[in-house]
């Protein structure tokens, strides 16, 4: 525990100011040094905090670096890389949740609801705007995404509202408003602060998951 604190305020704590800084000032230079660090970083604090460390949550992340990576570009492959990356880490978050509680329940339909009702938000609000060519992709991606904040409703209910699962589904819940804001960002109207806004939530999102399935002890 001492070991992960001091990591905590020596390593991903600085990271994590410095990242957010370099899109508060809109520092390119800083962006590519640290964005590439923050995952990493993050990883490295989950393997110390959890008794037994989750594969699936380390590739979750690891495709989370990837998307990272891709996203520092302005090409349209960009985004491609970015989608697909992050798609993989969603369906491996999703996975990883389901391997801790095997069997399903009628409570389930809630989760299915859930990924509708993000279908059609998406559809109404910001599919509009995408390019032709990624309005497919955006909606595969949704329900990729979508699929993590419901999977963790689903098992957060039939648990008894587990912490872990509590805040895995609000981890989801923010990578679900960091993405959509990335896409008014992207495809919309541009604000200043836009981007610190999207890396805010994104990384409060990936570290919540990652926290969340430490209180689940790892598994």
């Amino acid at each position: 525990m001492e070991r992960m604190m001091l990591y905590l305020a020596f390593g991903y704590v600085p990271v994590v100011c410095l990242t957010l800084a370099a899109y508060a000032k809109r520092n390119r230079i800083m962006r590519m040094i640290f964005k590439p660090l923050l995952i990493p970083s993050l990883m490295i604090l989950y393997a110390l905090a959890a008794p037994k460390p989750n594969v699936w949550v380390l590739l979750a992340l690891g495709f989370g670096w990837a998307g990272d990576v891709f996203l520092l570009g302005h090409h349209h492959w960009n985004v491609y890389g970015g989608m697909a990356s992050f798609a993989l880490g969603h369906a491996c978050y999703i996975t990883g949740m389901l391997l801790t509680q095997p069997g399903l329940h009628p409570i389930l339909l809630l989760s299915v609801a859930w990924i509708g009702a993000c279908l059609l938000l998406v559809r109404r609000f910001l599919i509009p705007h995408a390019p032709k060519r990624l309005k497919p992709w955006a909606q595969c991606y949704t329900v990729l995404l979508s699929g993590v904040c419901a999977t963790a409703l689903y098992l957060a209910c039939v648990s008894g509202f587990n912490a872990a699962y509590v805040l895995c589904f609000f981890g989801g819940l923010l990578f679900f408003v960091s993405d959509g804001l990335l896409a008014f960002d992207m495809f919309g109207r541009k604000t200043r602060l836009g981007n610190f806004f999207v890396m805010t939530t994104y990384i409060l999102a990936q570290t919540a998951l990652a926290v969340g399935f430490v209180l689940h002890g790892g598994i």
